[in-house]
């Protein structure tokens, strides 16, 4: 599609605008992937924006040029804030088995607040007045509703209330004619049974993105259908958007906004499923195939023209922690990880304690006569500086350790580095480079 510049320039100021009002969202607004999108799926007035977690960690916000267009600055602001509060509240991978309509209406309140107290909005240094996006006509959350409960709390309530409507689309809360039983006229003309497809003519939504569901209705301020292309677990985003939200913590101190608290400290609970994780992200770093001589080009089926072979295809260099605090079960499982990486890349171990304990390469089934050295005390910034100093820095650098050890600085890390902590978070401290997970030895 053509893209206007005048469209991504207004997205741009926004957010700028953002980090110089509202620093901490303006930061993470500046670390997602914002891309255009024709999102033809929906119908015109319904076009707006959505978040997705793709490509194995990559926070990606599509928006439909046109809905830019129409917005402005002020209201544009409001609405990157109410996209990066689903983000911080994980609502894109959390829908689960539950009834998509009322989860979409209480995330959407949940971000928004309430008319007394909206969580968005820009606020007029000349006149004071809250400008908020589509003229403040968004689902709020009710008034004599407690204030701040979770998207779980108000799904719960939500239904509860709405299967005491009786007689309403059991999708979209309206009023059914003949008491809901019977057959309804859908959009498209076509006759359906009651909560089937076509029964309700209001279902999922009016063409102007205007929705109800057990009472309480409003406009949506972006596009949910999007979280459905989200390719990664509710653990994994986890994991990414806390490594995102830290950050952002870290330079804007004392800027992290208070109804955040709770969904900011809840980023930290889960235990990452860190084998998943490690996949994406070497998927992610790693290309999948090389030039080689020992195998014919196919379409250039010549001498001297390499082929392509997606055998070993990268360099990963695992550096594991010999200390004496390591446990078996911890190497046993990270062994395991380390022979599946073995038969995409090709893998070099670095064993480290206090100091150097040896470095060699690993091929597939090595873990039986694998030997460890050392046992000793931590120090798992100098086997960084080894790495630098030898010129032996790979593709993607992997490191197993229990985290009770010193971290090399922050600058020294400028590529690709995951580390694996085999203790519970909270425990220890990781470093401020690369991305970060705890591995828990019961999965």
């Amino acid at each position: 599609m053509i893209i206007d510049t005048q469209q991504s320039d207004r997205l741009m100021n926004a957010r700028c605008r953002l980090m110089t009002r509202e620093p901490w969202y303006g930061h993470i607004a500046m670390s997602m992937i914002w891309t255009p999108s024709e999102m033809s799926w929906m119908e015109e007035g319904r076009r707006t924006m959505g978040v997705r977690i793709v490509n194995g960690g990559d926070i990606q916000c599509l928006y439909y040029p046109p809905f830019v267009t129409k917005l402005s600055i002020e209201e544009m602001f409001g609405v990157i804030q109410h996209e990066i509060e689903h983000v911080v509240r994980v609502h894109c991978v959390r829908v689960g088995g539950r009834n998509a309509f009322a989860w979409n209406v209480v995330t959407d309140m949940t971000c928004n607040g309430s008319r007394k107290s909206p969580r968005i909005g820009y606020r007029s240094a000349v006149t004071n007045q809250m400008i908020l996006p589509l003229g403040g006509n968004l689902i709020w959350i009710p008034e004599d509703w407690p204030q701040d409960g979770t998207s779980e709390h108000y799904y719960d309530k939500l239904e509860k209330i709405q299967r005491g409507m009786g007689a309403c689309c059991p999708n979209c809360g309206r009023p059914q004619s003949g008491g809901g039983g019977g057959k309804q006229k859908g959009k498209n003309g076509k006759d359906g049974t009651e909560g089937g497809p076509g029964a309700c003519p209001h279902c999922g939504g009016t063409d102007d993105g205007s929705y109800s569901y057990g009472g309480v209705s409003g406009k949506y301020v972006d596009d949910h259908s999007v979280w459905n292309q989200s390719d990664v677990s509710e653990d994994e985003a986890r994991q990414v958007i806390k490594d995102m939200v830290d950050v952002a913590t870290d330079k804007c101190q004392g800027h992290a906004p208070g109804h955040l608290i709770e969904a900011i400290a809840a980023l930290s609970k889960p235990v990452v499923r860190w084998r998943e994780l490690l996949r994406h992200y070497l998927g992610k770093h790693v290309g999948n195939q090389r030039k080689t001589y020992s195998r014919r080009n196919r379409r250039r089926d010549w001498f001297g023209v390499a082929g392509i072979s997606h055998h070993a295809a990268a360099d990963v260099c695992v550096i594991i922690d010999t200390s004496g605090s390591i446990g078996q079960k911890e190497l046993q499982q990270f062994f395991a990880e380390i022979d599946a990486i073995a038969s995409r890349a090709k893998v070099k171990v670095l064993q480290w304690d206090y100091s150097f304990q040896g470095y060699s390469l690993y091929r597939r089934g090595d873990w039986k006569k694998f030997k460890l050295h050392g046992r000793g005390g931590t120090n798992m910034a100098a086997p960084i500086q080894w790495l630098i100093d030898n010129k032996l820095v790979a593709d993607v650098q992997v490191m197993l350790t229990d985290g009770y050890t010193n971290w090399a600085p922050k600058e020294q890390v400028s590529f690709p580095f995951i580390t694996v902590i085999t203790t519970p978070d909270g425990t220890t401290t990781g470093p401020e480079y690369g991305c970060c997970v705890r591995m828990n030895v019961n999965q």
